[in-house]
């Protein structure tokens, strides 16, 4: 069997990692196939992965050829699994052979062949060419099939036993086969039987901390978790229930999603496997049956992982950061679980069911609570593993105090702290915003980076700092009436931790919020590109129905945010089919920028939205929450609007599934922001 790879091609790229030349390229072939070839690069660290890979079925001879005409010498190395085999250096041509043994083929038949320059500017182009023992044969199941024909995939398909992490081609027999009965009920819909979350198995030693709080799992039941979440995986990839495939994924990706040690790693001590902080966040990962469901009952499964990743930031606004310490009995009274914050129960949200924090606004009611920055990069890396979205959640410490941020590695953007989607800094701003690419991120937060703690939650504070939302403008007023100057007030200290003064006056903080109070007095706000931001209040606009009252209701600060003057326009006694038209007006023709600012609640409705008499807006906006909340504004899109009156349409078409269905609708404000 003769498997070629073609167009060998060197590079360079700037990555998260430290410099790492080198990438496997592999192309499998099913017996009696005719060979196969494929293009395949050399380029640094993160886009170091294994792309080139190839089946040993059997013992035999394993042939590697390597031509190239790069003016510098290369290493060649065969892997089989994970482990070394063979490694050769030179120039022009290379091959070597090396006899396939039972002892390696332990290690997985999964093989692989890396080649790597000796320096990161090297550049050149080549083929490879290997030739392995031909088996013929006929795999017992569609999974072993299709694995064995996709071997890149198989080869981060890993289970750490305690010892070393193999490749599913030398999982014990009984493993394989619950994989295949998890993947058969993956693919038919069936629920399975395993608690969510599972039980901790952490045993506390004599002089450990009491209210520390750790998890793990014995081993079958972490097995157990293991497969489910492969399988689901796989039945996701065959199925092709989402538009994007892990074909695509190079090695770092595929093991987000693949091996074992993206859920849990081992402990020896207690003898099974353990959540680590650092790598795992202060969460147990959810069910992939729970994580799949709750994007598909909230909507966040969109047409691309970038897309599905923002709407998934975008709910995130809606997660309530736990009060009081990081301990065991405090985790209890928020999740009622004796160890990391469940994933699942965030997801379904729960009441607090302790005494401390019981008087604040909001805790009578159940929340989606989260963890702090630790849960909530667990929330990400749990949730969209169930969409094969890869995510690495990355601690970053500032004055020795680790923070999470999240890394979304198939999409060249992540999270400057897992804090920041409901940062109320960020209120306002559109969840795409939040995101940064990896270039910045490792500029602020790499391992090369000199002051990384100064960037936490940086993007957050970047917009705050550009956009000026209500905490800061708030904040400001606090200032001016106790007569602060600007060094001792609460504006910086809002933005110090990551700003210096300094950077604060260039950027005319200060001057910029004495503009927006006093075009604020005016009824306009000017934004930070110089364009008209205008507020129309929903409640004093002036609206109309076709059904039910429409009529001003009071309400005081959310924990999630305020309203606009504590009021709100609250639209009740409507049945679907009904129509809500606010009305606003503006001065100039133009392109504006809409977004409609909504509450959300148990007992509110599913609207549409259309503008004027022009097709709708968006079709589907659910305004559900388990508590009521002041949300962000929604953004409506771009709008070229002649000057004059205007009005946005909501018309009543259903509730959500757990919703009480009072098909109600609550509206803070309309935004809309002259663009040009």
């Amino acid at each position: 069997m003769t498997f070629t790879a073609d167009s060998f091609r060197v590079g360079a790229r700037p990555i998260l990692a430290a410099a790492l030349l080198g990438v496997v390229v592999m192309v499998s072939r099913p017996a009696g196939a005719k060979p196969q070839s494929a293009p395949f690069e050399l380029a640094l660290g993160h886009a170091a992965q294994p792309a080139f890979y190839f089946l040993v079925a059997a013992p035999g001879t394993v042939n590697v050829r390597v031509d190239t005409t790069m003016a510098e010498p290369v290493s060649v190395t065969l892997y089989a699994g994970a482990t070394s085999i063979h490694t050769v250096r030179g120039q022009g041509h290379l091959a070597f052979a090396v006899t396939a043994t039972r002892e390696h083929l332990a290690s997985g038949h999964e093989w692989a062949v890396v080649v790597s320059g000796s320096a990161p500017d090297s550049r050149g182009s080549g083929r490879i060419e290997v030739d392995t023992p031909d088996v013929a044969g006929r795999d017992p199941h569609r999974l072993d099939a299709w694995l064995r024909d996709r071997p890149k995939v198989a080869f981060h398909l890993t289970w750490n036993d305690g010892t070393l992490s193999r490749p599913w081609s030398v999982w014990p027999a009984e493993m394989q086969a619950a994989l295949r009965r998890a993947f058969d009920d993956a693919v038919a819909g069936r629920p399975s039987s395993a608690a969510d979350p599972p039980p901790n198995a952490w045993q506390r030693q004599a002089g450990d901390d009491p209210d520390a709080i750790h998890t793990a799992f014995a081993p079958e039941v972490a097995r157990s978790l293991y497969v489910t979440a492969v399988a689901h995986a796989l039945a996701i990839e065959i199925e092709r229930r989402v538009p994007w495939s892990i074909a695509d994924l190079n090695g770092e990706e595929l093991d987000a999603l693949l091996a074992s040690t993206s859920l849990f790693w081992w402990n020896l001590d207690q003898r099974g496997y353990e959540i680590s902080e650092f790598d795992h966040g202060w969460a147990v990962p959810a069910a992939p049956q729970t994580a799949w469901a709750f994007l598909r009952r909230e909507g966040l499964l969109r047409s691309s992982r970038i897309d599905t990743i923002t709407a998934l930031v975008g709910w995130a606004r809606g997660l309530t950061h736990f009060a009081g310490p990081v301990s065991r009995s405090n985790f209890q009274d928020h999740w009622g679980y004796d160890g990391d914050m469940p994933v699942a129960r965030a997801l379904a949200g729960t009441r607090y069911d302790g005494d401390v924090f019981r008087s604040m606004p909001g805790y009578e009611q159940a929340r989606h609570f989260t963890a702090g920055c630790q849960g909530t990069a667990g929330i990400f890396l749990s949730v969209l593993r169930a969409a094969n979205v890869p995510v690495r959640v990355r601690s970053v410490s500032n004055d020795s105090t680790p923070h999470a941020t999240v890394i979304f590695l198939s999409e060249d953007r992540a999270l400057s702290h897992a804090d920041d989607p409901y940062s109320l800094l960020a209120e306002g701003s559109p969840p795409s915003d939040l995101l940064i690419d990896l270039e910045t991120y490792t500029r602020w937060l790499g391992p090369q980076s000199k002051d990384a703690g100064r960037y936490i939650g940086r993007q957050a504070l970047a917009l705050g700092l550009s956009r000026l939302p209500p905490i800061v403008r708030r904040t400001y007023d606090r200032d001016r009436q106790q007569g602060l100057a600007p060094a001792q007030g609460g504006v910086f200290t809002l933005f110090r931790s990551s700003y210096f003064m300094a950077e604060l006056v260039e950027a005319r903080l200060w001057e910029r919020l004495d503009e927006a109070r006093m075009a604020d007095a005016s009824g306009g706000t000017q934004a930070s590109g110089g364009n008209l931001d205008l507020w129309f209040e929903a409640e004093s606009s002036g609206p109309s129905v076709t059904g039910g009252t429409a009529e001003v209701q009071g309400l005081v600060d959310a924990l999630l945010g305020t309203w606009r003057n504590q009021q709100q326009l609250q639209w009740r006694d409507a049945r679907p089919g009904a129509e809500l038209a606010i009305p606003f007006q503006v001065a100039t023709d133009g392109t504006y920028r809409l977004s409609v600012r909504f509450t959300r609640a148990p007992n509110y409705a599913v609207v549409a939205i259309r503008l004027d008499e022009q097709p709708g807006v968006l079709d589907r906006v659910s305004l559900y929450a388990p508590q009521m909340v002041a949300a962000d504004p929604l953004p409506l899109g771009e709008h070229a609007l002649t000057a004059g009156l205007h009005r946005l349409r909501f018309t009543i078409i259903g509730a959500h599934a757990l919703a009480t269905p009072d098909y109600m609708v609550g509206i803070d404000a309309i935004r809309a922001e002259r663009l040009r």
